[in-house]
């Protein structure tokens, strides 16, 4: 039998490397798009030599369409710029880096004659803005920032495409997600790994922003899979993935430092400085279609998150 094939944008990312792992077990035969050589991911995840990576500059159309016409199965576009406060500093870049190759992906698409390649696009809560209640997947689209912009633009040229030329394109609007392999400029990697270094006596004490700010938090290796089944169902649409469960950074912090019985507050410091500019205080997620849709929903919560990347778990 013949082995499905998948192309993974951002391969070498949290949410790309761990996609990769996941279609590798299933039998995939899977290549990625990176424009580096930054492959610490795939070598944690023993991964790195089953995978052929394809380094592509910054949105070379005519690199791009050359791996494209091998005609995968699925495409799953974890890239682009995923840094709020960069995407002020380079606002064009930002949305280009998810527009312009999700473009050129779908038009591509429109063209195969015979064999339409399935895509999913990664997408954000940042798309909504201050949202007031449960955010479904119908609710208003109002970004406040660079990045929330791009990746609604880059939603509506997809379901554009979907609508009108019924392609098989949708995008999961994931809501904050984390694991071992996130970067420490992430909050939550950034309180354990400072939280280690106080346990180990190598600083005193770190600073953070607003932390009565409130989100939904979940574990990447679910939410990846949740996108592997969004692609294999029938009739794809677009779809929340989040735990339905929102908590603030304050009770993060007090549940990890109370569980090794020392007091955050000795240790943390808040600054001004890092208070994001229009940051959105809380947002809460309705999984309701994502439930109904998929029959299946993210299970690990905030403790379990957080007790996982304490022991570096992959």
């Amino acid at each position: 039998m013949k082995k499905k094939t998948a192309l993974i944008f951002g391969v070498t990312g949290q949410d790309g490397s761990y996609i990769s792992k996941l279609l590798i077990s299933k039998g995939y035969r899977v290549e990625g798009v990176s424009r580096g050589a930054n492959v610490g991911n795939l070598k944690k995840l023993k991964i790195f030599n089953k995978i052929k990576i394809n380094i592509i500059k910054k949105n070379n159309k005519n690199e791009l369409i050359k791996v494209l016409k091998k005609n995968f199965n699925e495409i799953y576009f974890f890239a682009g710029n995923s840094s709020i406060t960069e995407s002020y500093i380079n606002l064009e870049d930002s949305i280009d880096s998810h527009f312009e190759p999700i473009k050129i992906i779908l038009n591509f698409i429109n063209k195969q004659k015979t064999k339409k390649t399935k895509l999913l696009f990664a997408g954000s809560s940042e798309i909504f803005g201050h949202c007031k209640g449960k955010i479904r997947e119908n609710s208003l689209q109002n970004p406040n920032n660079p990045y929330g912009l791009s990746k609604s633009l880059t939603f509506s040229l997809i379901k554009f495409y979907r609508e009108r030329f019924n392609l098989p394109v949708c995008t999961a609007i994931f809501f904050n997600h984390e694991s071992s392999l996130r970067k420490e400029k992430y909050v939550i990697k950034k309180i354990i790994t400072n939280f280690k270094k106080i346990q180990n006596n190598k600083i005193k004490y770190f600073y953070l922003g607003n932390i009565n700010i409130k989100r939904d938090w979940g574990w990447a290796p679910e939410y990846v899979f949740g996108c592997y089944k969004m692609l294999q169902i029938k009739k794809l649409e677009d779809l929340i993935i989040a735990t339905g469960k929102t908590t603030s950074l304050k009770e993060i912090i007090n549940y990890l430092f109370k569980k090794y019985k020392l007091n955050w507050k000795k240790y943390i410091k808040i600054s001004s400085k890092n208070f994001r500019r229009n940051e959105i205080i809380e947002s809460y997620a309705d999984i309701s279609r994502l439930k109904k849709i998929l029959k299946w929903k993210p299970v690990f919560d905030y403790k379990k998150i957080l007790d996982l990347m304490y022991k570096n778990h992959l």
